[in-house]
C-alpha cells in the first residue's frame, strides 16, 4: 500500500533576503515546505507479528516570492531529501513521522539557505530578462 501526504512540517523555515537591481532593492522571500511520501512495506498476517514498517521520504520544496513582482514567483526544490522508517503502518504513524521532520529543522533551514544562495544568479538573470522586456 503506498500513502501520500502534504505536510507543513517545516512551515516556519523562511528566508529573506535583499538583491540590488539596477539601483532598487528587490525583496526576495523563501519559504520551505516537505513534500512527504509514504509506503507500508511487510506484511499483516493472523496470529502472528505484525512486520510492517513505514518508509517514508520526504522532499524539501522551496517556493520563491518577490516583493512588488508576483510574476517571477517560482518553485525550487531542496537537493537533500529526508527519510527514515517508522514501525507499523502508515496510516498509524503520520503524527510521529511530522514530528521527526519538525525535529529535523536544522537540514531543512541549511537546504533552504543553500537554494537561497544558488537562486541568486537566476533571479538577476529573470530581472534583467524582464527589464529589457518591459524597455522594448
Amino acid at each position: 500500500m503506498s500513502l501520500t501526504l502534504l505536510a507543513i512540517a517545516a512551515a516556519a523555515a523562511t528566508h529573506t533576503t535583499h538583491i540590488e537591481h539596477r539601483g532598487a532593492s528587490v525583496e526576495a522571500i523563501y519559504s520551505a515546505r516537505t513534500d512527504i511520501r509514504m509506503r507500508t512495506v511487510g506484511a499483516h498476517t493472523p496470529n502472528r507479528m505484525d512486520n510492517r514498517r513505514c518508509q517514508w521520504t520526504a522532499t524539501v520544496i522551496i517556493e520563491r516570492q518577490l516583493s512588488g513582482k508576483p510574476v517571477l514567483a517560482r518553485t525550487l526544490h531542496g537537493d537533500r531529501p529526508l527519510s527514515g522508517s517508522q514501525s507499523g503502518p502508515c496510516t498509524a504513524g503520520t503524527r510521529a513521522i511530522d514530528r521527526e521532520i519538525a525535529h529535523r529543522d536544522d537540514a531543512i533551514q541549511a537546504q533552504l539557505l543553500a537554494v537561497a544562495e544558488r537562486d541568486r544568479a537566476p533571479l538577476l538573470a529573470e530581472l534583467d530578462a524582464v527589464h529589457n522586456m518591459a524597455s522594448n
